[in-house]
């Protein structure tokens, strides 16, 4: 028979080396072993962290599992403590990702409306260079048109069909609305300069590869129409269909590449039919953060080399305080400023406040 005072030798021994009875069960270790579903291996873990002789498993069948817990019977905390603790989960899904919903906890379901594009209230906004036919067009010849007016823009989106077509696909429904409103300019009764349009039918496939340095996040394929909802001579729409793609690089880099083709439409319902020849075929934009500060550029060209065009827009916003709002400052230069000015070069700045960013 075994000497009954070696027990105690062996608990002494056991708390030199590592955990001792008398100190307190630390809570988080606890809950590892909370963590394993077999009663035996569980028992084992328990026993361990209390500074006790592990109990022995009765049941010969035990979960494949549990091999790593039951071999820690050396009296090593820090074996059955590795043992049973998942491993680090890694860091919170990008900006990005939330905004998609590309992975299962920033998935929000459908119909739950979240943002698109930037959405952002700018009370003043200059105009250096203003398209004065297609104002007195609409509001009669000789109005005076301010150089200082307000700019704004809402966007949303919504999620229709998930797991459309493929696991991988979402089916996505998006508006976005942008006004310039002549609100200093009382003696033209303060109008709203132009009001554009956009909805836009998105069919959304997530991607999960590396390129140059980046991670690519999505692809797209959208049917998107845009109009200001004026009647001729001041009439502007078209259609188009858009791919994108979507890249990020941690939590502070995103990219973006878009371009386009338009959908025909007959000469004689056309109201702008050489728009892509201003406005562009493709965009592209980036944004990054340093610090408290958010930086975004955004370029369009009609990729045409004899007789390049397309616009320039520089973002810049910093936060106010606590709140979600940001201070806002936007710098535009080139056609595209809005519909009715596709075939105008606008040089505009503007400041307010950001309510969504980018991502």
């Amino acid at each position: 028979m075994r000497p009954s005072f070696l027990f105690p030798l062996w608990v002494c021994l056991f708390a030199v080396g590592g955990a001792s009875a008398a100190e307190p069960a630390d809570p988080e270790t606890l809950s590892s072993c909370a963590l394993l579903a077999d009663s035996q291996a569980r028992l084992s873990c328990y026993d361990t962290v209390a500074g006790r002789t592990p109990t022995e498993r009765a049941d010969p069948g035990h979960s494949p599992e549990t091999p790593a817990v039951e071999s820690a019977t050396d009296g090593s905390l820090d074996a059955v403590v590795k043992a049973v603790t998942p491993p680090p989960a890694e860091g919170p899904p990008s900006p990005l990702a939330q905004r998609w919903q590309l992975v299962a906890q920033t998935d929000r379901g459908p119909f739950v409306i979240t943002p698109y594009r930037p959405t952002y209230i700018l009370p003043v906004s200059y105009a250096a260079r203003r398209n004065a036919g297609p104002f007195e067009a609409t509001f009669g010849e000789g109005e005076p048109y301010d150089s200082v007016e307000a700019k704004f823009q809402l966007s949303f989106m919504s999620k229709l069909w998930p797991e459309l077509l493929d696991a991988r696909g979402d089916l996505w429904f998006a508006y976005t609305q942008q006004s310039f409103w002549q609100v200093y300019n009382g003696a033209a009764s303060a109008p709203f300069r132009e009001t554009d349009y956009e909805p836009e039918l998105i069919y959304s496939w997530k991607t999960n590869f590396k390129t140059l340095g980046l991670n690519s996040r999505l692809l797209s394929l959208s049917l998107d129409h845009q109009s200001n909802g004026r009647a001729d001579p001041v009439s502007r729409s078209w259609n188009r269909v858009v791919a994108s793609a979507l890249f990020d690089h941690g939590n502070d880099f995103a990219l973006g590449l878009k371009t386009w083709w338009r959908l025909p439409e007959s000469a004689t319902s056309d109201d702008n039919p050489n728009i892509e020849d201003y406005v562009g075929k493709a965009e592209l934009w980036t944004f990054w953060t340093q610090g408290r500060n958010h930086y975004a550029v955004m370029l369009r060209n009609n990729l045409d080399v004899k007789e390049p065009r397309g616009a320039v827009q520089a973002d810049w916003s910093i936060p106010l305080g606590h709140s979600p709002v940001r201070g806002y400052v936007q710098y535009f230069y080139g056609y595209g400023d809005g519909l009715i000015d596709y075939d105008f070069i606008a040089n505009r700045l503007s400041v307010g406040f950001l309510l969504t960013d980018w991502m």
